[in-house]
């Protein structure tokens, strides 16, 4: 019995090295670094950073761009809306059509026509 128990943890800690290193093959981290040596891919990095700073300076500047043409269209609708109102009050002010009709009928009577 002895014998079977030693015999059963030889192969299991006989496997195991085995098995680890079988999985350690099978992810392979080296190979990727042999692909791009760090120093490439260092500088690959660089040359990516220095062109997303490159988009993103130009999208600041479309987005201040769009802000001034925001700020430019609210002006205008508050110019317009000032406008609405001004114009909404000299219409109260002016006569309606019937008013001006029974004026014109007036004077016409006067007249004598």
């Amino acid at each position: 019995m002895k014998r079977l128990i030693l015999g059963t943890l030889a192969l299991c800690f006989a496997a195991a090295p085995v098995a680890a290193k079988a999985d350690i093959c099978a992810c392979k981290p080296e190979a990727a670094s042999k692909k791009e040596p760090l120093p490439v891919k260092v500088k690959r990095l660089k040359e990516e950073n220095v062109r997303l700073q490159q988009k993103l300076a130009e999208c600041k500047v479309e987005k201040d761009a769009v802000r001034a043409q925001i700020a430019q269209l609210q002006r205008q609708i508050s110019q317009l809306e000032d406008e609405k109102v001004q114009l909404e009050n000299r219409l109260r002010v002016l006569p309606s059509k019937e008013e001006l009709k029974a004026q014109i009928e007036e004077l016409q009577s006067k007249l004598g026509r």
